[in-house]
């Protein structure tokens, strides 16, 4: 029983192996968001990010540092020669104070001092108020994190509609390589039937030539047919993070078709769900942050420390705590200062600005991609009425041709025409299918994200 489930295991593996793995559209959307290098690189942006705001946030704590010095010279860096001399020795009589009698005897003798100088020194400094800029840095470093997460965001939607472009472009080239096999397989039995007529002296070979060479035109399309399709597979592994394309296959064909309507949102309101409007909003966020940041520079700052010294010098060696505080108050950079807040003030304008402008541009982006649907929609009913006319048109060629009313050339244009017009509509289901995803990203919508 253990070795028939082996076996089992074993022949299912090479079967997928040998048939390669059919990949939904939702199933290609998750593992874009697992391998997909640029969203990869958008997540390591955001790891940075986080660093960042936590080491703003260290600035809150004491700033501890440490040092240390080494001294040693060639020679003392001071020295004291005495001369040999007689001092007069005091007997107790003032009188003889003038007049010495008795004298004590001194050699010469020098002395060789701080030949080297040993230090050490810790310090501790907690800053009081420093002008606000560590509470503006902290906030910075987190409107920096809440930026990042929405790049990321709007890359991870960006990448959902590449996606959908690689996958429905896949799907329609599959589609039409069916389609161009169907074809094939009726030219092919047109051309036994025309064959065998010509071979009965019942038509001419010129007939079975042109059959020949309609054979030739699809074997060559479908030739480039094949390779498009492995390009594109090829392009869509990468995307998707896989090393092998060739078992790359999609699952889908193209059916379920939504009118434009069921999509539309208003301009205006639809702008407030772009992750472009906040990143805007945050520009200018960060434009009224810099703006505090750089008053804050032109503020006292107050600081409080404590310390220790351990200090070695001329043979002797002790160590100090001391406590100090500190307090710095620019003056003159109050000038320049003037000056760079409003350049500040004119840059918070330029984000607001910025902001209107390209909230109006949204809304034209939004009003120009809905267009495109619908008109991707209406070439969808167009393909499909010139289908069912070029079928009509077909059908009564067929009829005719058997009934020797009509010649060849005119049967083998009308099923050119139709396979044509067959691969028309094709396109424009890809098409649509493929704006539906540009459409909800214009409206920043999170459907997007789903299947």
């Amino acid at each position: 029983m253990a070795k028939r489930n082996i076996s089992l295991l074993v022949f299912l593996i090479i079967g997928i192996q040998l048939f390669g793995q059919d990949y939904t559209l939702e199933k290609c959307k998750t593992l874009a968001l697992k391998n997909n290098l640029s969203i990869k690189e958008s997540k390591l942006k955001i790891d940075a990010a986080k660093e960042l705001k936590k080491n703003a946030f260290t600035n809150y704590f004491p700033k501890v540092s440490a040092s240390a010095s080494l001294f040693k010279s060639s020679k003392s860096l001071s020295e004291i020669e005495t001369p040999e001399m007689n001092l007069p020795v005091y007997d107790g009589n003032p009188e003889n104070l003038v007049n010495p009698t008795q004298f004590a005897y001194i050699p010469s003798f020098s002395i060789e001092t701080l030949d080297y100088t040993n230090s050490a020194a810790l310090t501790a400094i907690q800053p009081l108020y420093a002008g606000g800029r560590i509470k503006i840095g902290n906030k910075l470093a987190t409107l920096n994190k809440d930026v990042q997460e929405l790049q990321h965001d709007l890359t991870v939607s960006e990448i959902m509609v590449k996606t959908e472009e690689y996958y429905w472009n896949l799907v329609a080239l599959n589609e039409k390589k069916k389609t161009i096999e169907n074809y094939q397989t009726l030219l092919q039995n047109l051309h036994k039937e025309v064959n065998d007529f010509y071979e009965a002296g019942l038509t001419q070979k010129s007939n079975v030539l042109k059959v020949n060479l309609e054979l030739n035109k699809i074997e060559g399309n479908k030739l480039k047919l094949t390779n498009g399709i492995d390009v594109l597979k090829m392009v869509f592994a990468q995307h998707l993070g896989l090393e092998d394309y060739q078992n790359l296959s999609v699952l889908d064909s193209i059916i379920d078709i939504k009118k434009p309507s069921v999509y539309y949102q208003e301009p205006q309101i639809a702008i407030k769900n772009r992750k472009e409007t906040a990143l805007l909003n945050k520009a200018v966020d960060a434009e009224v942050l810099q703006k505090k940041l750089s008053t804050g520079e032109h503020l006292p700052e107050l600081g409080v420390g404590v310390g220790g010294l351990y200090l070695d010098v001329a043979d002797n060696s002790d160590f100090y705590g001391v406590v100090f505080a500190s307090l710095s108050i620019p003056i003159s950079d109050w000038w320049g200062g003037s000056h760079k807040r409003k350049e500040h003030n004119f840059k918070i304008e330029m984000a607001k600005n910025n902001l209107e402008e390209k909230s109006q541009l949204m809304q034209i982006q939004i009003s120009k991609e809905y267009k495109t649907l619908t008109e991707s929609y209406k070439q969808i009913e167009i393909a499909q009425t010139s289908l069912n006319q070029s079928n009509e048109y077909l059908q009564e060629l067929e009829d005719t041709y058997d009934a020797g009313l009509t010649n060849l050339s005119d049967l083998l244009e009308a099923k050119a025409i139709n396979q044509e017009a067959k691969d028309a509509l094709i396109d424009a289901k890809s098409k649509y299918k493929i704006n539906i995803a540009k459409y909800l990203l214009a409206l920043g919508n999170d459907s997007i994200l789903e299947d």
